[in-house]
């Protein structure tokens, strides 16, 4: 079991603030093509030691070796490749058409940096959100304070000593502060932007004191996957989408499956390739590559999970697994099976090996449930016909939708990743999630006639008033 750290005090985060600030000013003096080759060399450094990272990711969450492998570290390698490869062509001065009144004029926008950039990360993905937080954050020109969860602080000291052993970067540019969420309010005191992803109820107090400094603040919450299935949906990949999408990373995934909506005419048909599909995971053994399921990584999320399957029970509803072992934080993979909208497990978000199946008589039905709760991270819909299907996911209130798909948007990097609702402000990846990490400076040139005011300058007149109106109207 993960124990926190002690907490850093004021003085500390300050320091380490402060060291960071200075690095950024020799880190912005570094021409792109610097930056871009810096951060591929810490990569490459960071690749020759791969089993060691993968270990260490393995012993701080007791997720599968499998997915420390391709959900943490080969999905962080298409990020920075993604990255790398078009950061000229997103940071680069974009020129700006002008008016034909303006034909005396040029104007372009130059991305600038925002200075120190505070990363409040997760305890889910300990590797892989950091560090594709970061390497935009530093392309840019950034300097970064990165603030892991109490609970998996391991990798990102990791990453802050490889960042400064690499020789790759200005002593001071990466700063890891550790604690609970009173040294994460002390990191927003010095920061000149935030990115935080985690729960709702965490989003909107770090929300309110980015808007109390006037900083950017950009938060990716919580979700509630409602995974909608037509009468012609292919069942055979819609079971397995579903069983991976929910338990893969014990079902700590923000984007993960969490509903399945299914048509009355298919419903018994998916429930019982869904108990196929659940009985065939393997439990262990644990670091073995043939290992499907890992345990909680925070032991509290059991109290939720508890909660949640006790409510189901109570209710009416057929729990099948949902073993809990306390000793291990672990619980066994559970498929609610006849749930119903008012269960807590259809209403909050549960963040665990807990997957809820109800039957709905239309897709319409299945959409005004999926769009009732307060969340609007992901959602999919499966159906055969793909026009029909793409015209249902228009009406879903997510960010991330996918047609006859689950888990994919984040690896697809050129998307921009985010939520609706109370799933989060603003968006990573896609070009706006490297430019947000930057100021936008509009600049215009006046070119000619170099002496010759401008006509819309003192003095004013009746005739050059309608002139100017003339001139503005043909324009």
């Amino acid at each position: 079991m993960n124990i926190p750290v002690k907490t850093m005090h004021a003085a500390e985060v300050a320091e380490r603030a402060s060291r960071a600030r200075e690095a950024q000013g020799v880190w912005t003096r570094y021409s792109l093509t610097q930056r871009v080759r810096a951060i591929r060399g810490f990569w490459d450094a960071l690749q020759r030691e791969r089993g060691r990272l993968a270990a260490l990711i393995h012993e701080e969450t007791g997720k599968p070796m499998a997915e420390v492998e391709f959900m943490e570290l080969d999905a962080a390698a298409l990020i920075l490749k993604h990255l790398t490869r078009n950061a000229h062509r997103v940071l680069q001065e974009q020129a700006v058409p002008l008016p034909w009144l303006m034909l005396n004029k040029r104007a372009y926008v130059r991305y600038v940096p925002r200075g120190v950039v505070a990363l409040i990360t997760p305890w889910n993905m300990p590797f892989l959100i950091p560090f594709c937080d970061m390497v935009p954050a530093l392309l840019a020109g950034n300097a970064v304070i990165l603030k892991p969860s109490e609970w998996t602080t391991r990798v990102a000291l990791y990453l802050e000593d490889r960042a400064r052993a690499s020789g790759f970067f200005p002593e001071g540019l990466v700063q890891v502060v550790v604690g609970d969420g009173e040294a994460g309010a002390e990191v927003l005191k010095h920061a000149d932007m935030v990115l935080f992803t985690g729960s709702t109820a965490t989003g909107r107090k770090v929300a309110a004191a980015a808007g109390e400094r006037l900083i950017p603040c950009v938060l990716e919450l919580g979700g509630k996957h409602a995974m909608i299935l037509a009468k012609d949906a292919p069942l055979e990949r819609a079971a397995k989408a579903a069983v991976w999408g929910r338990f893969a990373n014990s079902g700590q995934l923000c984007v993960g499956v969490e509903v399945c909506l299914v048509h009355e005419a298919v419903y018994a048909d998916f429930c019982a390739r869904l108990e196929v599909e659940l009985a065939a995971l393997r439990p262990g053994p644990a670091g073995e590559p043939e290992q499907d399921l890992g345990g909680l990584i925070l032991a509290a999320q059991l109290d939720v999970v508890e909660r949640h399957l006790e409510d189901a029970r109570e209710k009416g509803a057929r729990v099948v697994g949902g073993e809990v072992d306390r000793a291990n934080a672990a619980v066994t993979p559970a498929v609610v099976f006849e749930a119903k909208p008012e269960m807590l497990v259809m209403r909050e978000e549960t963040f665990g090996p807990v997957l809820a199946v109800m039957a709905v008589r239309r897709v319409e039905e299945a959409l005004v449930i999926a769009n009732a709760g307060r969340h609007g991270l992901a959602a999919s819909v499966w159906s055969r016909d793909l026009e029909r299907a793409a015209e249902w996911a228009s009406l879903l209130e997510a960010g991330l939708v996918s047609v006859n798909d689950v888990l994919i948007h984040y690896a697809a990097c050129a998307l921009p990743f985010g939520g609706m609702k109370d799933s989060g402000v603003g968006r990573r990846h896609g070009d706006q999630g490297l430019r947000m990490f930057c100021e936008e400076q509009s600049i215009v040139v006046h070119e000619w006639p170099s002496q010759l005011p401008d006509p819309w300058w003192f003095p004013y007149g009746r005739l050059k008033t309608r002139i100017l109106s003339w001139l503005a109207w043909l324009t």
